[in-house]
């Protein structure tokens, strides 16, 4: 038999790798670990295939195409509505599989089952090796104390009133329309100044866009009052960029608060942790702010209140001392009147009992010179003209004699 009679086709090939992988294999499956790389996910057609790798560090050291099939296509449903995980690459799976042969795709791993619960716990696994880093090599800026993470962020103060707010969030999306609707129709007319600093918010290198925005909003150099950071939900996978070290960093060193309205409701990321305030949506978020500012006005209704209050005491006060005054006034404007009206008709007496008529009815004489009335001896001398006036007679007299009298 020359070559050509000896060759085998392509085919038949094939069809001899399937029948030996499938006498050592047979329909039985296994349950294999591994992470997924390269996806390529048909929704219409209810398949997908994905690439799975092992690796030891950055490193991979075992790589096998795999397939989901039509007839298994709703563990992919199940996975993401258990988990709150889309079914992407960059997860750590565990999955029942089955190893299986093809001619036109060549050699797949047939996966039938997806733990939700293990990729739940990697996921989780993950997160608390970095809050462990976080936690040892930045002392100064993050602390567990009593269950809580303390954060320089989250132990700034907000001042009495927000205005400036710098928000970060995706370009067009649910999360900034729901922020800014919730702030502009706020049932109190509070009005905010709102700058937008818009990028990536989920996704692949999501938090290096977020990290640049917070950056960008530090070298600006605009007196914020607060900062902002919202999207409009998605998935728990979405979510791992608020998980990230390096996020994680700079939020919590960060020196303007830092409120994450970021819409999720099954798990806290290390971003909310870190944060001044985490809420569970943007209209949350947004409500946060107005409630903040509602606190101080109803602070301010109260000082009013009690400004009035003691306003009016003190009012009602001097008004009641104005009173009292104006009555002792009265009483003391009386008394001294009939005091004085006492003193006059005493005077008024006193001058009643000097009139001379009155005087001169007392058998009293008044003397009287040329010079006028006589009120000293001294003044006299013999021969002098003296008139004296009494009672009921004028006479006429000479001085014969001035004969002074001792004092």
């Amino acid at each position: 038999m020359n070559l050509f009679e000896q060759h085998l086709k392509l085919s038949d090939l094939a069809a001899l790798i399937d029948q030996t992988l499938y006498s050592k294999f047979g329909p039985n499956t296994f349950w294999v670990k591994a992470e997924t790389s390269d996806i390529k996910n048909y929704f219409d057609r209810q398949y997908c295939f994905l690439t799975l790798v092992e690796k030891e560090g950055n490193t991979i050291i075992a790589k096998m195409d795999a397939v989901i099939w039509r007839q298994q296509y709703h563990i992919i449903k199940e996975f993401s509505k258990s988990t709150g995980v889309s079914f992407d690459k960059n997860i750590s799976l565990l999955m029942r599989v089955q190893v299986g042969f093809n001619a036109q795709y060549g050699l797949r791993l047939q996966v039938l089952e997806l733990d939700s619960g293990f990729t739940l716990g990697a996921i989780e696994l993950q997160r608390q090796a970095t809050l462990v880093q976080l936690l040892a090599y930045n002392p100064e800026n993050i602390a567990l104390i009593n269950g809580e993470y303390v954060t320089y962020n989250n132990k700034l103060r907000l001042p009495k009133v927000i205005q400036k707010i710098a928000l970060i969030t995706a370009p067009g999306s649910d999360g900034e329309r729901d922020f800014k609707h919730e702030l502009n129709n706020n049932a109190f007319a509070y009005h905010f100044d709102v700058d937008s600093y818009l990028t990536q918010i989920q996704g692949k290198d999501a938090d290096k866009a977020i990290l640049g925005q917070l950056n960008l909003i530090l070298s600006i150099g605009k007196k914020y009052d607060l900062v902002a950071i919202v999207r409009g939900g998605g998935s728990q996978l979405d979510f791992s960029a608020f998980d990230t070290y390096d996020l994680g960093l700079k939020i919590a060193s960060f020196p303007i608060p830092i409120i994450a309205g970021i819409g999720h409701e099954r798990n806290v990321s290390i971003a909310d942790l870190m944060c001044f305030s985490s809420l569970k949506t943007p209209t949350k978020a947004a409500s946060f702010i107005i409630e903040h500012n509602t606190i101080f006005e109803q602070q301010i209704d109260r000082l009013k209140s009690r400004l009035v209050y003691v306003a009016e005491g003190i009012i009602q006060s001097s008004k009641n001392n104005i009173e009292r005054a104006a009555v002792a006034l009265k009483n003391a404007t009386v008394i001294y009147f009939k005091d004085k009206h006492n003193a006059l008709n005493q005077k008024s007496l006193n001058i009643k009992l000097l009139d001379p008529s009155n005087v001169l009815a007392r058998g009293y004489a008044i003397l009287q010179n040329k010079d006028g009335i006589i009120m000293q001896a001294d003044k006299l001398i013999k021969g002098d003209n003296i008139t004296a006036i009494t009672k009921d007679a004028v006479l006429h007299l000479t001085a014969n004699e001035v004969k002074k009298t001792s004092p």
